[in-house]
């Protein structure tokens, strides 16, 4: 059986004693699922998503899997690929059915259907320690990248950036190693794998150096003949509750210093648990107790993901999760929303006269001055640089203008680092009814553009 760890126990009960009844299915939908038995497969490569432990199939995938199966009353097990090639070929060619923790690309449509995504992260980029931080995916040009064969990265890099100088190894641990040795510059993944492979192996000389605009959507792949089952699939992924994906996000992305306990204590915990039920209910409110209490690399982890380190405001990546919940609160209940898109005035001559550290400090007063002229229902975002953009919920474009407006004339008269006096540019609009999310960021990004113009 091997050893087991204190925390994976314990998060395996607590997912065990929350797992949700399975979905009321009509006879309609029942007959389907028995007229349609799925043969799934998956690797053993892709930690935290699927690897072996014990023998035994786990990870992310895995465990979302479970529960989509356990509420669709779908009886399967996971073949064992013996690597991401094979189990696109499966697919392809009807050997097996589905595969439970992929993204969908544009070559992969002609043979295959995908589920609504059950989760989202985004893609990193990985290098050794002396590596200086990358901002821009353009600093990797006549650099060697290397990412894992057929994995969705490599699609994400060749059709968004294929200037770049990309290598295709077998796996991730066979990119990072290459990183690792020194045989490339850096390697390109999905945030929970890297913050595991990290974490759980043996790559001390690497680190996290930045993030791709990209984000990594995970869903299910299924033969696209059998794509009359996506219905019932996006149900029950409709269906998990925040606190099951919250034990599965701690179960695999969480990284603690945990305590190893004999295979004897483990058996002897299970039966406990069965037989006294009353005492280890109190037992288990103890250790999660106690687990609250251990959460801190929970909350870096998340603050790494959303929260500019210079500015201590919502980084890029959040603004795009917040901006499309808005735009859907928006279109649902009819309410008003806007954007204040603004940059410094000049700001390069500031860093040439002044310093970077100047720049620096200029760009931190300028989010806590702007800070404190919005609401709290709103929500101020680093874009990039000396450029800001705030969302304005529930506010109408008129609105919007005046406290522009008001925040220029506030940055005009503050008092900033060395006395510099500093202004900004605006670009303000409102969502409209026709509008997506580019559509709505190409609005505002223009009006910026002409703001500048002006006083150019």
């Amino acid at each position: 059986m091997g050893v087991f760890s204190m925390k994976r126990i314990v998060l395996l009960l607590l997912l065990f004693f929350t797992m949700t009844y399975a979905l009321t299915l009509s006879s309609q939908e029942q007959a389907l699922i028995e007229k349609y038995p799925l043969k799934c497969i998956s690797t053993a490569q892709w930690a935290p998503f699927n690897l072996m432990e014990d023998q035994h199939l786990v990870g992310i995938g895995i465990d979302y899997w479970q529960l989509i199966r356990q509420k669709l009353h779908i009886k399967s097990t996971c073949t064992l690929a013996k690597n991401w090639t094979e189990v696109l070929h499966a697919i392809k060619n009807h050997t097996h059915d589905i595969t439970i923790a992929t993204q969908t690309t544009q070559n992969r449509l002609s043979y295959a259907s995908f589920s609504k995504p059950y989760a989202n992260y985004p893609v990193v980029i990985v290098t050794k320690n002396d590596a200086g931080f990358i901002d821009n995916i353009n600093l990797l040009k006549n650099k060697t990248i290397v990412v894992g064969k057929n994995y969705t990265t490599a699609d994400i890099l060749q059709k968004q950036y294929p200037d770049l100088h990309v290598t295709y190894l077998d796996s991730i641990n066979a990119a990072l190693q290459a990183v690792n040795q020194g045989e490339a510059f850096a390697a390109i993944e999905i945030l929970p794998v890297v913050a595991y492979k990290l974490n759980k192996e043996a790559f001390p000389n690497l680190k996290i150096s930045g993030s791709l605009s990209s984000y990594f959507s995970i869903s299910i792949m299924i033969r696209k003949d059998y794509e009359m089952l996506l219905p019932l699939i996006n149900k029950a992924i409709d269906a998990i509750t925040q606190e099951e994906k919250d034990i599965i996000s701690k179960k695999w992305v969480t990284v603690k210093q945990e305590k190893k306990i004999s295979r004897s204590y483990f058996y002897l915990l299970l039966t406990c648990s069965a037989i006294l039920f009353f005492f280890f209910s109190v037992w288990l409110y103890l250790l999660k107790r106690e687990i609250s209490k251990k959460n801190e690399v929970t909350k870096q982890l998340k603050t790494l993901v959303t929260i500019d380190s210079l500015t201590s405001t919502y980084n890029r990546y959040m603004f795009d999760i917040t901006l499309d919940k808005e735009i859907e609160l928006a279109k649902r209940h009819h309410y008003a929303l806007s954007l204040i898109f603004f940059d410094i005035d000049g700001f390069k001559q500031i860093n040439d006269q002044y310093g970077h550290k100047a720049g620096d400090t200029i760009l931190k007063e300028l989010a806590e001055v702007t800070s404190h002229a919005i609401r709290k229902s709103d929500t101020l975002c680093r874009w990039g640089g000396d450029e800001f953009i705030i969302i304005l919920h529930n506010t109408a474009e008129e609105t919007a203008k005046k406290l522009a407006g008001n925040l220029d004339q506030l940055i005009r008269a503050h008092p900033f680092t060395s006395d510099i006096k500093m202004s900004c540019s605006f670009g303000v609009t409102d969502f409209r009814v026709s509008d997506t999310h580019e559509s709505l960021m190409a609005r505002v990004d223009a009006l910026l553009y002409a703001s500048k113009e002006k006083i150019s």
